[in-house]
């Protein structure tokens, strides 16, 4: 079979999009920390349709743990295939979004020269929980053995300090604003990404500290799809090319940023981007609906022997568990607005997780679980309403406490 680059994608048939743009013609980049499956299945997704639009914005990845993806992609022209599939609906997408990806253990210069650069005006991150390097006790950036030593600006392992040195020298070059998106599963993202980006910047240099506060904006956002760790093709879909970089995800994508910033709308101009005055809300729902029901999946079903999030659910014990655990510790904690209707988004999310295609691992969900339970899970329980008979949460907490012990129920 041939492979995926440019030479050949005049060669591939029964494709739903392809990039109907080049890449190489693109003047002006988005750049974004943690070229992972998540950000390819949705921020690059969302990138590679607005593109197709006619839209002039790029990507530049920026790694900073494994330069893996980057020889990857280099290989195949930084072309990739994604897979949106259910039960019901599969389509194949060709995606060209992203022009490069740096790695940073070798690319430190150049990755401060493009944040640096004043024409560069918007920064995304998907580093996961623990790429911020954030105590949630003390609300401040945790400085651990590997901050400490980034501190010295050496050979830099965290895309905070990356991040940190740029603005820096932004700040002495030309203090330019810039926006700067989290992406990532965590209670106000963004102020939690500005007070680690602050702590760090003020160890370094204390100048730029009036300028963060006055140019450096930091909106907060609500992502949402499911993106499993797999790379498995469903039987139904047959390629007649290799890709080594395939992602699958489910045919859903929420993108949800709190600003009214107009430079930022006429970037992301997508029906499925929303732009609102308060993002809290939908941050709420799906951290303490869908994520936190995740993790009490994962840690129930492979207490059970199960392996996937649909193999769990089907069981009629664990799903009964779940709905229970929502009507009564989780809906009634939440304030919801108006015009939303939080039952359906509650059976839409189950729904969800029956999609068999997808085969996502109960591992990888129970993976950081003391940094994902407390963000998820511990404070609908801290405000929980006190009077009522039972809590689901502390099954849930049991599970994570047996799960730790690496036994199932039947002692496998």
């Amino acid at each position: 079979m041939i492979s995926l680059n440019k030479n050949n994608l005049s060669l591939i048939k029964n494709i739903d999009t392809f990039p109907n743009y080049n890449i190489d013609t693109i003047n002006n980049f988005i750049l974004h920390f943690g070229v992972g499956k998540f950000h390819r299945a949705h921020q690059a997704f969302f990138i590679h349709e607005i593109l197709n639009l006619n839209n002039d914005y790029a990507l530049i990845g920026i790694n900073v743990r494994s330069k893996d993806i980057k020889e990857i992609l280099k290989k195949q022209d930084y072309i990739y295939t994604l897979l949106e599939c259910s039960d019901n609906n599969k389509k194949i997408h060709i995606i060209n979004s992203i022009s490069n990806i740096l790695y940073g253990k070798e690319d430190k210069e150049k990755i401060r020269n493009l944040i640096s650069d004043g024409k560069n005006k918007v920064i995304t991150l998907t580093i996961t929980e623990k790429g911020y390097n954030y105590d949630n006790i003390r609300n401040s950036l945790d400085k651990t053995n590997t901050i400490l030593a980034d501190l010295k600006d050496d050979n830099l392992s965290t895309a905070i300090s990356h991040l940190s040195y740029g603005l820096i020298e932004r700040f002495n070059k030309t203090k330019e604003p810039i926006h700067i998106l989290s992406c990532d599963n965590l209670s106000n993202n963004g102020s939690v990404l500005k007070s680690v980006i602050k702590d760090f910047i003020f160890e370094v240099n204390k100048q730029p500290n009036y300028w963060l506060d006055e140019k450096v904006f930091f909106p907060n956002t609500m992502v949402d799809c499911i993106v499993p760790n797999s790379s498995s093709i469903p039987n139904e879909i047959n390629l007649n090319y290799i890709d080594n970089s395939i992602v699958i995800c489910e045919p859903y994508r929420d993108w949800y940023i709190e600003s009214d910033d107009i430079f930022l709308k006429s970037i992301f101009q997508h029906p499925s981007i929303k732009f609102v005055d308060d993002v809290s809300f939908y941050e709420d729902i799906k951290l303490k609906i869908l994520n936190a029901s995740h993790s009490a999946i994962a840690y129930i079903g492979l207490l059970h022997n199960f392996t996937y999030v649909h193999e769990a659910i089907a069981d009629i014990k664990i799903k009964s568990f779940i709905n229970k655990y929502l009507d009564n510790d989780v809906l009634p904690n939440l304030k919801v607005k108006d015009d939303f209707n939080i039952s359906a988004y509650k059976k839409s999310v189950i729904e969800r997780f029956t999609n068999s295609i997808l085969k996502h691992r109960l591992d990888q969900i129970a993976t950081d679980g003391s940094l994902k339970i407390p963000i998820r899970i511990m404070s609908t329980y801290l405000n929980r309403i006190k009077e009522s008979k039972y809590c689901y949460t502390e099954t849930i907490i049991a599970s994570w406490i047996f799960y730790l012990k690496s036994v199932s129920l039947n002692g496998k």
